[in-house]
């Protein structure tokens, strides 16, 4: 059953009111290591894996055994986290296996750390093949009192359950609806948001599927989508493009991660807002899900990795074009190393640390209640 006017967590449909500051991105139990025991797998076989190791990072050659090379990926990948190599593994997170973030007891540690500054929901954007744990997340939400919404849909290529490949559009469809209107296996658990649908820089043609797919099951339910996109303005208005074909209601639809994806080339001295605008005027949710990631020495591509308050910088420039209805903000925490347990920022930064840099910045009470409690808990009403 869909529970229309509601918002549907973890541990049933409750009034949008209840909600309260809201993160729409985060991962509150993953696994991205693709059941891997070592490094090999996510080096050999995901495209950000494959990019890493083919790309050393600033201060060392390829072909040396230093941070940033395959060899030492392999060799440093179940390494736990510690004070020694702590500032390692922010530089160079991709080979450590912090890359595993399922403890309970761990996420109860950050979700109360997070309620304790002020957060009511969060939205668990962990879709099918990323070991999304319907009873795990019911055992935070009741451990700390913070609203946990789960998500469906299938993440990249690459953790695409086997069947997926046999499967038409029409059975990916009714598998997400299903995980919506019955709930996840025997554990009833309904999910409240469909995403993050996982796309590479080129498509895979099992990613159209399922984004084809995604965007019908909206149609079909009136659940708010969730997109995660390929690097760069042409990965992301293929996506829209597609979105667009399929009818789907962009109004409720997020473009997640467009901080540091949307732009084509390094960022110049004086911001230039025009494509953050342009995506802006289809109507969807533009998600600055990056809040923490602090790696302006991590590159994506040509494109460098903002800092919070350049990311501060483009939403403001959204809000002067009328656009702070469409804004979100977020973490996006998947890795151990973001945990406050291990030295992170936790899923706190935002409403103890960055609420004053907005403050600092121009953006007033209103505004940042709009961005950080309005808009969530618009997007997640169930239309």
């Amino acid at each position: 059953m869909i529970h229309r006017g509601k918002v549907q967590t973890v541990l049933g449909p409750v009034e949008p009111a209840e909600l309260g500051l809201t993160l729409p991105h985060e991962h509150v139990l993953i696994d991205m290591t693709l059941g891997a025991c070592s490094a090999d797998v996510l080096i050999d076989q995901t495209e950000s894996g494959r990019a890493a190791a083919a790309t050393a990072e600033a201060g060392w050659e390829p072909g040396e055994d230093g941070p940033g090379t395959a060899a030492s990926y392999r060799a440093r990948w179940n390494e736990p986290i510690c004070l020694e190599n702590r500032a390692d593994v922010a530089r160079n997170w991709f080979y450590y296996g912090n890359y595993k973030s399922t403890s309970i007891d761990d996420a109860i540690y950050e979700a109360n750390l997070f309620k304790r500054h002020g957060g009511g929901c969060l939205v668990d954007q962990t879709s099918i093949g990323l070991a999304r744990d319907p009873r795990g997340l019911q055992q935070v939400s009741r451990a700390t009192g913070v609203h946990i919404v789960m998500a469906t849909s299938y993440y990249t290529f690459e953790y695409h359950p086997a069947e997926i490949e046999e499967m038409d559009i029409g059975g990916v469809q009714d598998r997400i609806v299903r995980d919506i209107e019955i709930g996840v296996g025997g554990d009833g658990v309904q999910a409240g948001i469909i995403g993050e649908v996982g796309l590479s820089t080129n498509m895979h043609p099992r990613e159209e599927k399922v984004l084809r797919a995604s965007a019908r099951a909206q149609k079909a339910s009136g659940l708010p989508l969730s997109i995660h996109p390929g690097f760069g303005p042409d990965a992301i208005w293929a996506a829209v493009r597609i979105l667009e074909e399929e009818q789907a209601d962009l109004s409720r639809t997020i473009m997640c991660h467009v901080d540091h994806r949307l732009a084509s080339k390094p960022a110049p001295h004086s911001f230039e807002p025009e494509p953050w605008l342009e995506l802006a005027k289809t109507g969807m949710y533009l998600e600055f899900d990056c809040f923490g990631w602090e790696e302006s020495y991590r590159q994506r591509g040509k494109v460098d990795m903002p800092n919070d308050a350049i990311r501060l910088n483009e939403i403001m420039a959204l809000v002067e074009a009328g656009h702070s209805d469409r804004v979100l903000m977020s973490h996006d925490l998947a890795l151990q190393h973001w945990q406050r347990k291990y030295g992170g920022h936790g899923w706190q930064h935002i409403p103890e640390t960055v609420t004053a840099l907005m403050r600092y910045k121009g953006f007033d009470e209103d505004l940042i209640r709009k961005i950080l409690v309005d808009n969530p808990r618009e997007l997640l009403t169930i239309a």
